[in-house]
C-alpha cells in the first residue's frame, strides 16, 4: 500500500513537471514569433503617440511621385514625422527613401582623410530622387541592398536637354554653334520612343554612357543594405560589373577593329594599362581601414562630380555626421558603376533601372528648365 502511494505521488510529480515545461515551451515560443514578427505584423506606436496631427501626416499617403517626376508605384511618397518625404520601397526592412537629401557639395576641397567625418560646416546641395529599387542576388531572389538615383536639382536641366536631344535625334556637337536649336520638351510619341530606348539593351547603354561620359552632372547612389554585409562583398559585386562592361567592350572594339570599322566605339578606352590603375585604386578604397562590416539600415552614397569623379560617403546613423571613406578619381570607374544601374542586357537592379526610367518620363515631357522650378 505504501509503494502504491509513493508511485502515485512520483506520477503527479512528473505530470507537474511536464506541465510546467510545456507552459514554459509554449511562452517561449510565442514570444519568439512576435518578437520575430513571422507574420509580418505592422509594429505598435510607442504609448501616448497614437494620435495627434504627426501621426496623421504619416498615414497620408500621396498617390504620385516625387515632385517633378511622373507617378508610379516605386514612388509613392509619405510624409514623415519630420516633414521630409519618404518614398516606400517595398522592402520590411528599410522602409522609405527620402525623396530628397542634402549631400557634400565639393570634397574635394576639403582637407580630411579616408575614415574622418565631414565637417558639419561644409556646404552642402540638394539632390532629387530619381528612382529607386532592390537588388537582389541568386535563384531564389534574396534582397540585399535598396537603392536610389539622386541627381543634384541645379543640374536637372542639363539632364533634362540631354534627354530630350537624345529623344528627338542626337544633334552635332557644334549644333548651337550652328545656330541648330534642340526641342525643348517632348510629346507623348516622343517619351515612349524614348522609354523604348533607354530600356534598350544596346541603345539604352550609348544613351546613358554618352550623358555620363559628357560630364557636367552630379549625381549619387544611396545605397542601404537590407542584411548584414561588408565593404569587401559590396565591393566585388561592382567590380565585376565593371569589369565585365569593360571586357564586353573590348570585345567589341576588337571585332569592329577586325572588320575595318574606323568608328570610335566604346571599348577601345578600357584597354590601357591606366584602367587597370583606376580598378585597383577603387578595390583600395574598400579594401583598407578598420571598418569592414555595413550592418543593415546603413547609409552609403557614391557620389559622382562634374568631371565623373567619385566620393565614397558613409552615414552609419542620421544623427551622426557623414564619413568620407575615399576617391576614385578616374570618370570611367564612376561611369561603369553607373552603367551597371541604368543600361544593357542585365543590370543590377531591374526595378531601380524602370523606376529611373519612369522618372526620367517626367522631367522629359516639361520644356527644359522647368523641372527646377517645379521640384525646388
Amino acid at each position: 500500500m505504501s509503494r502504491t502511494k509513493e508511485e502515485q505521488q512520483a506520477q503527479y510529480k512528473r505530470s507537474v513537471m511536464l506541465s510546467a515545461a510545456g507552459i514554459f515551451g509554449c511562452a517561449l515560443a510565442m514570444y519568439g514569433v512576435i518578437k520575430l514578427n513571422v507574420f509580418g505584423l505592422p509594429e505598435d506606436e510607442p504609448a501616448g503617440k497614437s494620435e495627434g496631427p504627426e501621426n496623421e501626416r504619416k498615414r497620408n499617403i500621396q498617390m504620385e511621385g516625387p515632385s517633378g517626376f511622373s507617378s508610379s508605384p516605386s514612388v509613392i511618397r509619405i510624409q514623415g514625422r519630420d516633414g521630409v518625404e519618404k518614398v516606400a520601397t517595398g522592402n520590411s526592412t528599410v522602409l522609405y527613401f527620402p525623396s530628397t537629401m542634402k549631400l557634400p557639395e565639393s570634397l574635394g576641397s576639403l582637407s580630411i582623410r579616408p575614415g574622418q567625418d565631414i565637417p558639419a560646416t561644409s556646404k552642402s546641395e540638394e539632390y532629387q530622387l530619381l528612382g529607386l529599387g532592390i537588388r537582389t542576388v541568386s535563384f531564389i531572389s534574396i534582397q540585399v541592398y535598396i537603392v536610389g538615383l539622386y541627381v543634384a536639382k541645379t543640374d536637372i536641366s542639363i539632364l533634362q536637354q540631354r534627354l530630350v536631344r537624345a529623344a528627338v535625334h542626337p544633334l552635332p556637337d557644334n549644333a548651337e554653334e550652328n545656330g541648330v536649336v534642340a526641342a525643348t520638351s517632348l510629346v507623348s510619341s516622343e517619351r515612349d520612343a524614348l522609354k523604348l530606348l533607354l530600356l534598350d539593351p544596346k541603345d539604352g547603354e550609348d544613351v546613358w554612357n554618352k550623358i555620363l561620359k559628357d560630364g557636367g552632372i552630379r549625381t549619387a547612389l544611396r545605397i542601404v543594405p537590407t542584411r548584414n554585409t561588408d565593404f569587401l562583398h559590396l565591393r566585388d559585386g561592382w567590380v565585376r560589373g565593371i569589369t565585365a562592361r569593360a571586357q564586353r567592350a573590348n570585345t567589341k572594339a576588337k571585332e569592329l577593329a577586325t572588320a575595318g570599322s574606323s568608328s570610335k566605339e566604346l571599348g577601345s578606352e578600357f584597354q590601357d594599362e591606366s584602367f587597370g590603375n583606376a580598378v585597383k585604386e577603387f578595390k583600395t578604397v574598400f579594401g583598407g581601414g578598420a571598418r569592414k562590416n555595413v550592418p543593415k539600415s546603413q547609409v552609403l552614397v557614391l557620389l559622382r562630380d562634374f568631371k565623373g569623379v567619385l566620393d565614397m560617403v558613409l552615414q552609419p546613423d542620421p544623427a551622426e555626421p557623414m564619413r568620407w571613406l575615399g576617391r576614385a578619381c578616374d570618370e570611367r570607374i564612376s561611369r561603369l558603376i553607373w552603367l551597371n544601374y541604368l543600361a544593357g542586357k542585365t543590370v543590377a537592379s531591374e526595378g531601380a533601372r524602370q523606376s529611373i526610367v519612369d522618372g526620367v518620363m517626367g522631367i522629359v515631357e516639361r520644356p527644359v528648365g522647368t523641372v527646377v522650378q517645379k521640384v525646388m
